[in-house]
């Protein structure tokens, strides 16, 4: 019931095994950036998103080997694998985040109305490599909890189609408490987890889906100077200031919550579907795996 016939812990009880810890380590870390963090929100971040990212390296990869019995090539097996191209789809994937950012933007500069406030000093680019930072390590951090080894496990044990579901959902409702948030905003972010769980399952790394998910942050909250999921804590370099219809607009929550983020969202998942990119690493197999939860949408994992 609880391990395969050559003693491997079955994925759905790693799957809620590897939820437990996460869930326990987000806590940890919270408690450990706030104590050394105070009030102050940015060193809090700048603490928490790269503490969170080291313990759930150090949790799932412990998970590989206790419930997985993986002693070798565990970053491949979590989806860092270091084959040839890996590099380019970092690359690639920040560049197609940053290219649907300015997607989005269109509208609001041609039927909208948006200014920039533009902030340069010399203790403004420190706060511009802190904030780079954050948002590199905050992207991480994400793509381990809702695409790395929890989806991985969940996918063996229910296939892709109901991990996708699952875990799209998910990175939607932690998302509904952030200032602004609305319906819309909250099916966008359905839409954006799909995105980045294809890119995940047509590569079997997540390193185009981390490149896409620093790329749309980075670009909307440091370069442009918006929202990145109402959070304004980003916006060291300028501060953008948008009006029109919320429709447009998105509100405090920001254009992940507009129909022009929609459209952005919606093109990048035509363009991960049919991008011929390659697949760097494999799943991870069980004896008593169903066959057919590891192929039932080949068409994504060509």
């Amino acid at each position: 019931m609880f391990t395969s016939r050559t003693g491997r812990l079955q994925p759905g009880w790693s799957f809620l095994l590897s939820v437990a810890f996460s869930l326990a380590a987000f806590m940890g870390c919270s408690i450990v950036a706030g104590l050394f963090s105070g009030e102050h929100v940015l060193r809090f971040e700048t603490i928490f998103r790269p503490l969170l990212s080291l313990a759930l390296f150090w949790l799932y990869f412990w998970l590989l080997t206790v419930a997985d019995q993986v002693e070798d090539h565990r970053a491949s097996a979590l989806g860092f694998p270091l084959a040839s191209g890996w590099r380019r789809q970092f690359a690639s994937g920040c560049l197609l985040g940053i290219l649907l950012t300015v997607l989005a933007v269109l509208p609001l500069v041609i039927w909208g109305q948006i200014s920039f406030d533009i902030r340069l000093s010399s203790r403004g680019f420190l706060r511009v490599a802190v904030v780079f930072l954050v948002l590199i390590f905050g992207a991480l951090a994400e793509e381990l909890m809702f695409r790395g080894y929890p989806f991985q496990r969940l996918e063996e044990a229910i296939g892709s189609v109901g991990a996708i579901a699952v875990f799209s959902l998910l990175f939607a409702l932690v998302h509904l408490s952030n200032p602004g948030a609305s319906p819309l905003g909250l099916a966008n972010t359905v839409l954006i987890g799909i995105v980045l769980a294809i890119a995940y399952l047509r590569t079997r790394a997540l390193w185009l889906s981390w490149g896409i998910h620093f790329g749309w942050n980075v670009s909307l909250g440091l370069l442009l100077g918006l929202p990145v999921s109402g959070l304004r804590l980003f916006n060291v370099l300028m501060r953008a200031s948008v009006k029109g219809p919320r429709w447009m607009t998105g509100g405090g929550y920001g254009l992940e919550a507009s129909a022009p983020g929609v459209f952005a969202v919606g093109v990048g998942l035509l363009v991960i579907w049919k991008w011929p990119v390659a697949r760097l690493g494999k799943p991870l197999t069980y004896p008593t795996a169903e066959p057919e939860h590891l192929d039932e949408i080949a068409g994504i994992q060509n």
